[in-house]
């Protein structure tokens, strides 16, 4: 079986740096977003594995550093707002969880092509990005590429 993710970001030397996968479930919660990517990380190995993984919902981003390292049952290392991180660059045509999944997916894609190309300082970025910086992500995936995968 091929793995593939929602989103994968490469670093400038085209190493698989990221992986997101968007999910858009009714209900979930820090348990239902470990048991998510053990399931598809561990369990079925769906997506390929990458140092770093995170699970966009319409409310939260679910981040794991050093993915390739810890087990199936790791807390995120970030729980980060998603409407505060989203808005950062511009503001949302409506609530992301009015939007569906496609719609998420069509945000997240633009969202993290703007976050490559950016020349972001960690001083500027405030609470919204902070965790792009404290992970150690931005500096990784800066001026990489994005592939949108099926």
């Amino acid at each position: 079986m091929k793995k593939h993710a929602d989103i994968a970001v490469y670093d400038p030397d085209y190493n698989l740096q990221l992986v997101v996968e968007i999910k858009n479930p009714p209900a979930a919660d820090n348990q239902w977003a470990i048991q998510m990517r053990g399931n598809l990380l561990f369990k079925y190995e769906m997506t390929p594995n990458a140092p770093y993984f995170l699970l966009a919902l319409p409310d939260h981003f679910y981040l794991w550093k050093n993915s390739k390292g810890v087990g199936d049952d790791a807390p995120p290392d970030y729980v980060i707002n998603a409407t505060a991180a989203l808005t950062y660059f511009k503001p949302l045509p409506r609530p992301l969880t009015q939007i569906g999944r496609d719609g998420l997916e069509m945000l997240l894609n633009e969202w993290v092509r703007t976050v490559v190309a950016s020349e972001l300082q960690c001083a500027e970025v405030g609470q919204p990005l902070a965790w792009l910086f404290d992970s150690g992500l931005y500096n990784t995936i800066k001026q990489g590429e994005v592939r949108v995968e099926s």
